[in-house]
């Protein structure tokens, strides 16, 4: 009976084709092909992997499992778009402007001649049909053709400004048009990320006696810069200064990296908080026009400069680094 069993069992068993297929050499079903082209390429593979035993080398060829997960150009990527980051805070980060009109001079736009010697033969002329028998109603068509005399500017012309010049000829007048034209242009102020924090003791007064969403903001934005001074130090700690093993070090990088994500949301939660608004406690507008009535989106990032929004991008890059190691 055991016996019996034992054949069964053997019978059953997989053949070396199917536990071929199974593994894996073969994708489309049916005979397996040789895995070598040639006995002499089977032969000198074989003699290869041999030499490589013999020499202790248990690995094979371009395996990835021990190639540096933190390679030298990614050390030098995050290096310096930490000192990008540290760098941005000696460059403007907010700014507010007035709107300034400068009248500029008057230049003449047209100039036309008029010769009183024509309008005497046009007078003649309408005398003459009139002692043709021109009827009244053909003089008055004749005289709705004429242009009508320039009107005299008003206050919602005082752009416009038209003068008669005589000239000393008396058979000769010259009119020319004249237009003043108002020229505006921006005065900015400007503040670095050190320097708001220095204008505490000026701007930060008007500031945090608004409305409640300005104050956020404004701490948000205080908690951003002060990140921008730690983050980027404790990056640089984590890319060259701390010990073990590679993988330790990699998986300590990686955690470290993580944390430059903090800038981004706060900047983001302060994109959201300012469309709800706010009102100011002070006539921002008498300050800088740019500033509005009340404070919203529009005043938000009117109030941004471009080292912010560069020192955003250096903390998406590095947090970015994070993901690929």
């Amino acid at each position: 009976m055991p016996d019996e069993e034992n054949k069964k069992s053997v019978g059953n068993r997989v053949s070396d084709s199917n536990r071929f297929k199974y593994i894996g050499f073969e994708v489309f079903p049916g005979k397996p092909k040789d895995l070598f082209k040639s006995d002499e390429e089977k032969a000198k593979l074989v003699d290869a992997v041999v030499a490589k035993r013999s020499r202790g080398e248990v690995i094979r060829e371009e395996c990835t499992l021990f190639e540096e997960r933190v390679s030298v150009s990614d050390r030098l990527i995050l290096a310096v778009a930490c000192f990008v980051i540290l760098a941005t805070l000696f460059i403007p980060w907010y700014s507010a402007y007035n709107e300034i009109v400068e009248e500029v001079a008057i230049t003449p736009v047209s100039e036309m001649p008029f010769d009183s010697t024509v309008t005497t033969a046009a007078v003649e002329g309408d005398s003459a049909l009139m002692a043709a028998g021109e009827n009244t109603d053909t003089i008055a068509l004749a005289a709705m053709d004429e242009p009508a005399e320039t009107p005299t500017a008003t206050e919602e012309q005082t752009e416009i400004d038209s003068a008669l010049i005589e000239v000393s000829s008396p058979s000769e007048e010259v009119i020319h048009g004249l237009k003043a034209r108002k020229k505006i242009y921006r005065e900015y102020s400007r503040l670095s990320g050190f320097g708001a924090f220095l204008a505490l003791g000026s701007v930060g007064a008007y500031v945090f006696s608004s409305g409640f969403v300005l104050v956020l903001i404004a701490i948000i934005l205080m908690l951003y810069t002060l990140l921008c001074v730690a983050l980027p130090i404790y990056t640089l700690y984590g890319v060259y200064g701390m010990k073990g093993s590679a993988d330790e070090r990699a998986l300590e990088l990686k955690r470290i990296l993580r944390f430059n994500w903090i800038p981004v949301v706060l900047f983001v939660v302060a994109f959201v908080f300012s469309f709800i608004g706010a009102d100011y406690s002070f006539e921002a507008a008498a300050f800088y026009s740019s500033l509005g009535a009340s404070f919203g989106i529009g005043a938000f990032l009117n109030s941004l400069s471009w080292g912010i929004f560069v020192s955003l991008c250096a903390f998406v890059l590095v947090a970015a680094k994070g993901i690929e190691i």
